[in-house]
């Protein structure tokens, strides 16, 4: 084999065993004002959770999310963004999810203002026949930190779904919406921003 028929072999092996780079695509960072119109967030059983931007704590664009809340045990609560939620105003990703290359992406990522409390934040995401799926996010941290979660680790919400859900335990693109619920009875605020699309090593 001559030289040149040699270095386009390698050059061959290179790009066979490269896989593009594909980038991250923010879908929310909750940049439009958020409130009752824009935000779909309530609570059940004497429980209270209250959402406004904050300008002091963010990690992209001018503002986060930040939620207040007061939860009572046995208790729930949602605040959740996208697309078929009762709140229509709370479709306001930069990306609507029809337009979006779903297969391009194996993860979702939001960027959360820890505690350091031990509690549970879970992460739930609709999938486009209504089914919620769950993500567990531990407050184990304090400060911001973004975390990555694997569509393949989402697990069927088993408490509840939907009236309307087809529940076939698929994650049927595109995902419509998400919505963050936390999980230690008490009081306390967190901040969230940069709602992400990736693709991460698996």
């Amino acid at each position: 084999m001559g030289i040149k028929n040699f270095l386009l072999m390698g050059l061959f092996l290179v790009f066979m065993g490269c896989q593009p780079m594909v980038e991250d695509l923010v879908i929310d960072s909750f940049e439009d004002t958020l409130n009752s119109k824009t935000v779909d967030f309530g609570a059940g059983e004497g429980s209270s959770v209250r959402v406004s931007a904050s300008k002091e704590f963010k990690q992209c664009g001018e503002q986060s999310l930040k939620v207040e809340y007061n939860l009572r045990p046995s208790s729930y609560m949602w605040i959740a963004r996208g697309y078929g939620l009762d709140v229509k105003g709370a479709a306001h990703w930069e990306v609507e999810p029809q337009e979006i290359a779903w297969k391009r992406y194996n993860a979702i990522s939001v960027s959360m203002y820890g505690r350091n409390s031990g509690a549970v934040v879970a992460f739930d995401i609709k999938d486009a026949k209504g089914e919620l799926w769950r993500f567990l996010l531990d407050d184990d941290f304090a400060g911001w930190k973004e975390i990555s979660c694997l569509f393949k680790n989402f697990f069927v919400r088993s408490d509840w779904q939907p009236e309307t859900a087809e529940r076939n335990e698929i994650l049927d693109f595109p995902i419509m919406s998400f919505q963050f619920e936390p999980r230690l009875p008490g009081r306390g605020v967190y901040y969230f921003d940069c709602i992400k699309l990736r693709r991460v090593k698996k």
